[in-house]
C-alpha cells in the first residue's frame, strides 16, 4: 500500500488519494536556499517535475525544509531527484541530526544546462535510503553545503512503502488507459527472477563455465574441449564496475544477464579497472576475482580486454627520453597508447602485466585465471594498431608534433630494414625510385602515412611510389607480428588454452588494413569493433544533428561493413558493436547481428557495448551512446540468444573468398578489390566484393596460395528488385522495401518498414499497421514454429524519451526529453498456421504474464496493439 500528499503552489498540504507520498522540491514550507538566476539556475525547466527546482549557489549553506502528511506508520524508501555533481546534500527528518545522502546509487542522470554544457547542471534519482515514518506531520529537511559554492539542487522527493522505482518525471499511480496507437511508458518493476517468467532463458546458460575443458578453436568455430559441436557465444560488455554495487546488488545483476540469454561477458579494460595510480591493486583485484568466480558459476564465461590505454611511470622501465614524450596523465603516469605497437621495449613491460595477471591465481576458483577454462578470450591490446592515423599520421609527417623521439627511432628502424633488404642506396633507388636525397648511410628513411599510401594510388612526397610503399607496409607489419608473436609466446607459456585476439582495431588505408588483418592471424581469433548511428552528442546523447540511416536500404553497409574482415580458417568475434541512439532504427541492428552475422555469416562470438547495472529503464540510461540495458537491446536478447544457443539459422556458403599470398599484401595497392566507405560516400571498386554478399552467404579473406572464388548469384540477388536471398533459404532481405524476412522452419521474424503489409512467413501471417518493426516468433519448445505449443513474441518499435521531438525528417534532435522511455506500440494481427491458440497473454518486460487474456477470433487470429502496453506476449496451444 501507498500514499501520497502533495503541497500545492500555496504551500498548504494537500492530502492525495493515490500512492506515495511526493513532495516537488520548489515548493519548501521554509528556505534559506540562495538561487543564482543567471547561471546556475539557468536549466531546462521542461525536464524538471513541476517545472522548477529549489538550487543553492552561494559562499552560505542553503537549507529548506518540507511538511508531509503520513497516513500510515511504516517503513518508506526516500528517494530525491536531486543534482548529484560535486555537491553536499544532507537530509533531516524533523530534529534528527543531519545525514549525509551517498551519491553512489544515482539513476538517470542527465544534463539539465539550458545552453547543453557539461557543468554542474544535472539532475539524477538518488536512493538514499529508509524512514521509519509516524502517523501525523513530519517535517523532511535537506541542506545543501560543502562545496566551494554549497551548490546543489532538489527537484522532488519521493517516499514509498511498495518498491517503487522512480524513472524522470514519472509519478506512481496505475498506468493511464492507452488507445491503439498511443505510445506507451517502459514501467519496470523490481524482478524477483521467478521462473514462470517466460523471457527467462537461464536454462540455455550451462552452468558453470568451463565445465567442458577450454574454449578451443576449430577451423573457423569455437567448440568446447571435450566436444567438436561448435559453440556460439552472445554477450556483451559488462564491467565488475567495483564499488558501483554491494556483492548483493552485483549477483542480482549476474542473474539478470543470465536470464536474458547472456554467456559471455566482456570486462572493459581489465587493468584500469583493477589498478590505482598505475598498479595492480588488491583490494580491487579481490573484488574482481569474486566477480569472476561468481559469472563462472552461473555459467558466464569472461573475455578479458586488458589494456586501454596502458600507463606506465617513470620507475616502469622505459627510456627515460622516450618516456618524457609520452602523453601526460595524472599521478605521475604516461599514456603509452599507439606507441606500444612500434616500442618493443613498452611491449614487454605491458606482456609482465599481462603475464602477471594470468598467473595471479583467484582465491574464490583455486584457480589461476591462465588454468580456468571460464576465461573464453584473452586480448592484447585495445583498439590499437601502427597502421592506425594516430599514431602513423604525425609519426611520418616531415615535422612529428607528438613524439618526435619515436618518430626518429621508426626512421631509423626503416632504415635499418631496408639496409637488410637492399644493402645498397642503388639496389634501394632500383627499386623505389628517386630518394630525394636520402641515403641508407644516414640511418633514417622517411615514411609516409595513412593518407599517402591511398587505395586510388601512391600520393603526397612519394606520388606514383608502390614499392616504397609496400615496403614501408611490411616493415610495419613485421614489427607489429614480431610484438603480437611475443605476446602470443608468453601468454602460451603459462599454459593458458584459450583464444588470443591481438587486437581488434582498424588502419588508416584500405591498403594498410589488408595487412593489419593479416598481422592479427598472429592470435587465434578475429576480433572487430563496429559502431552506427548516434549524433551531435558523440559519445552521449544532446540536441542536433542525428545519424538518421538504417541499414535496412544498405546490406553489408555501416555496422555490417565488417563482415569483410573475416578470415578463413579463424573463428570470428565482434567484441564492440551497437546502432547508437538518438537513431530511431536502431532496434534493426541486434536481430541483423544475430541472423546474418552470427548466424549467416557464422560469426562466433558476440558483445554488446555496454551492459551496466541489472534493469532495463531509465529512458535512455545514462543519456550514453552505448547501452545495452534497453528493449531494443537486452529486450530482443531472450529471442536472439534462444535462437542461436539452438541452432535455428543455418551457416551459409561461402560466396566471396578473397585470397593472397602474404606477398600480394606488399605491393602499395589493395591486394583484393572491395566496395567501401570513404566518408559518407560509397566507393564501388572494379572488380571488387559488392557488400550486398553480405546478406547472400559467408564473406571470407584468405592468406594463402589458392585463388580467390566468388560464387554465381544470380539466382539469389534480384538487382533490379532489389531483393537479397540468403543461399540457406532462410532470409530474405528486401532492400527496396527496407525490410528483412526470417524463415527458418523455428524461429521467424519481421524486421523493417511493413506499414500496411501482409507478410507471409512458413509458420505465421502477419498483417501490420506499424510503419516499422521488429517482430520476432520464437517456439520456446524448439519445435518447429507451426507445430509449436509455446511461443514467444517479441514486438517492438520505436522508442524515444518522454518529450523528446525530432525534426520532421528525422536527422534533428530538437529536443531529449527525459525518462521515462516511451515505447512506439505495434499493431499487427497475427495467425499462425497449425492449432488455434488456446490463450495469448501480453506479458510485462520482466516476462510475467498478465492475467487477462488477448480475444482470439473463430480462425485463430489474434491482434496486438497499444492497448497493451506491452513487447512481449505469450502464445499457448
Amino acid at each position: 500500500m501507498k500514499f501520497c500528499a502533495l503541497f500545492a503552489l500555496l504551500l498548504l498540504p494537500l492530502s492525495l488519494p493515490a500512492a506515495t507520498l511526493w513532495q516537488e522540491g520548489e515548493s519548501p514550507v521554509k528556505s534559506t536556499m540562495h538561487r543564482h538566476p543567471w547561471w546556475f539556475d539557468q536549466v531546462k525547466k521542461d525536464l524538471l517535475s513541476g517545472g522548477d527546482w529549489i538550487s543553492n549557489f552561494a559562499k552560505e549553506e542553503g537549507t529548506a525544509d518540507y511538511s508531509i502528511e503520513v497516513s500510515v506508520a511504516g517503513n518508506y524508501v526516500l528517494w530525491v531527484r536531486a543534482n548529484p555533481t560535486g555537491t553536499h546534500l544532507s537530509y533531516a527528518l524533523n530534529d534528527a541530526a543531519w545525514i549525509e545522502v551517498s551519491m553512489k546509487d544515482k539513476r538517470g542522470e542527465q544534463n539539465i544546462a539550458a545552453d547543453g554544457k557539461p557543468d554542474l547542471r544535472f539532475i539524477a534519482w538518488i536512493k538514499v535510503g529508509n524512514l521509519s515514518l509516524t502517523v501525523g506531520k513530519q517535517t523532511v529537511r535537506f541542506k545543501m553545503h560543502g562545496s566551494e559554492n554549497n551548490h546543489g539542487g532538489l527537484d522532488c522527493f519521493c517516499l514509498s512503502d511498495d518498491g517503487f522505482q522512480p524513472q524522470g518525471l514519472q509519478k506512481p499511480g496505475p498506468a493511464a488507459p492507452n488507445g491503439p496507437a498511443d505510445w506507451f511508458p517502459l514501467v519496470m518493476e523490481e524482478d524477483a527472477f521467478s521462473k514462470d517468467s517466460v523471457i527467462d532463458m537461464s536454462g540455455i546458460v550451462e552452468a558453470p563455465a568451463g565445465r567442458h575443458g577450454f574454449v578451443k578453436a576449430s577451423g573457423d568455430h569455437l567448440r568446447f574441449e571435450d566436444s567438436a559441436k561448435p559453440i556460439k557465444f552472445w554477450g556483451v560488455n559488462a564491467n565488475a564496475e567495483l564499488g558501483k554495487l554491494d556483492r548483493a546488488g552485483q549477483q542480482r545483476r549476474i542473474n539478470y544477464l543470465r536470464k536474458f540469454g547472456i554467456n559471455v561477458v566482456r570486462e572493459h579494460p581489465l587493468f584500469d579497472e583493477i589498478s590505482t595510480k598505475g598498479k595492480v591493486d588488491a583490494a580491487k583485484l579481490d573484488q574482481y576475482d569474486w566477480w569472476f568466480a561468481e559469472l563462472k558459476k552461473a555459467g558466464i564465461y569472461t573475455d578479458w580486454s586488458v589494456f586501454y590505454h596502458f600507463p606506465i611511470t617513470a620507475a616502469g622501465g622505459y627510456d627515460p627520453a622516450l618516456f618524457a614524450e609520452l602523453p601526460d596523465l595524472k599521478d605521475g603516469l604516461r599514456d603509452t597508447y599507439g606507441l606500444i605497437t612500434m616500442s618493443p621495449q613498452l611491449w614487454k613491460i605491458r606482456t609482465k602485466v599481462l603475464v602477471a595477471l594470468l598467473e595471479h591465481k583467484n582465491p574464490y576458483t583455486g584457480l589461476s585465471y591462465a588454468d580456468d577454462p571460464a576465461l573464453m578470450a584473452v586480448e592484447m591490446q585495445n583498439e590499437d594498431s601502427i597502421f592506425f592515423w594516430n599514431p602513423l599520421g604525425d609519426l611520418a609527417s616531415d615535422k612529428p608534433k607528438q613524439a618526435p623521439l619515436h618518430a626518429k627511432l621508426l626512421r631509423e628502424k626503416f632504415a635499418a630494414w631496408a639496409k637488410a633488404r637492399y644493402e645498397t642506396d642503388e639496389a634501394l633507388q632500383a627499386a623505389w625510385g628517386k630518394l630525394n636525397g636520402e641515403s641508407l648511410s644516414k640511418g633514417e628513411l622517411a615514411l609516409m602515412g595513412p593518407w599517402e599510401i591511398d587505395s586510388s594510388g601512391i600520393r603526397g612526397r612519394f606520388a606514383g611510389q608502390l614499392k616504397r610503399a609496400g615496403d614501408e607496409t611490411r616493415f610495419l607489419a613485421e614489427m607489429q607480428m614480431a610484438l603480437y608473436a611475443d605476446c602470443e609466446k608468453a601468454i602460451r607459456a603459462t599454459k593458458y588454452q584459450a583464444q588470443t585476439i591481438t587486437t581488434n582495431w582498424l588502419a588508416g588505408s584500405p591498403v594498410m588494413d589488408q595487412a593489419n588483418i593479416y598481422t592479427d592471424t598472429v592470435g587465434s581469433m578475429i576480433d572487430r569493433h563496429n559502431y552506427a548511428g548516434g549524433g551531435a552528442g558523440g559519445h552521449g546523447i544532446a540536441e542536433g544533428q542525428v545519424f538518421a540511416g538504417s541499414h535496412l536500404g544498405k546490406p553489408g553497409q555501416e555496422l555490417f561493413s565488417i563482415a569483410f574482415k573475416q578470415v578463413e580458417g579463424k573463428p570470428f568475434s565482434m567484441t564492440e558493436w551497437t546502432m547508437c541512439p538518438p537513431n530511431q532504427w536502431k532496434l534493426e541492428a541486434a536481430p541483423i547481428l544475430a541472423f546474418y552475422g552470427m548466424g549467416l555469416q557464422g560469426w562466433d562470438a558476440s558483445y554488446h557495448f555496454a551492459q551496466s547495472g541489472s534493469s532495463l529503464g531509465e529512458g535512455w540510461p545514462r543519456m550514453s551512446s552505448y547501452v545495452s540495458d534497453t528493449p531494443h537491446y537486452l529486450g530482443q536478447f531472450p529471442a536472439l540468444a534462444f535462437a542461436l544457443a539452438k541452432g535455428h539459422l543455418k551457416e551459409g556458403p561461402v560466396v566471396a573468398a578473397r585470397r593472397t599470398k602474404p606477398d600480394g599484401l606488399f605491393a602499395g595497392k589493395q591486394a583484393w578489390a572491395q566496395d567501401f566507405y570513404n566518408g559518407n560516400e560509397l566507393i564501388k571498386a572494379p572488380g571488387g566484393t559488392p557488400l550486398e554478399m553480405f546478406a547472400v552467404g559467408r564473406v571470407t579473406i584468405g592468406f594463402n596460395e589458392q585463388p580467390s572464388v566468388t560464387a554465381d548469384t544470380k539466382s539469389l540477388w534480384d538487382e533490379k528488385g532489389k531483393v537479397l536471398h540468403s543461399a540457406t533459404g532462410e532470409l530474405t532481405w528486401d532492400y527496396g522495401q527496407e525490410r528483412i524476412l526470417v524463415q527458418s522452419a523455428k524461429t521467424q521474424a519481421v524486421i523493417g518498414k511493413v506499414a500496411g503489409a501482409k507478410i507471409k512467413l512458413p509458420g505465421v501471417t502477419a498483417d501490420f499497421v506499424t510503419s516499422f518493426v521488429s517482430v520476432i516468433f520464437t517456439p520456446l519448445d524448439d519445435l518447429p514454429l507451426a507445430d509449436s505449443k509455446h511461443i514467444l513474441i517479441t514486438a517492438l518499435a520505436r522508442d524515444k524519451q518522454s518529450g523528446a521531438k525530432y525534426s520532421d525528417d528525422g536527422t534533428k534532435l530538437l529536443s531529449t526529453g527525459t525518462a521515462p522511455l516511451m515505447l512506439e506500440p505495434v499493431q499487427a494481427k497475427f495467425r499462425f498456421a497449425g492449432s488455434k491458440p488456446k490463450s495469448v497473454k501480453s506479458l510485462d518486460p520482466n516476462g510475467m504474464a498478465r492475467a487477462r487474456s488477448l480475444p482470439i477470433d473463430a480462425d485463430g487470429s489474434f491482434a496486438i496493439d497499444g492497448t497493451h502496453q506491452a513487447y512481449y506476449y505469450e502464445v499457448q496451444r
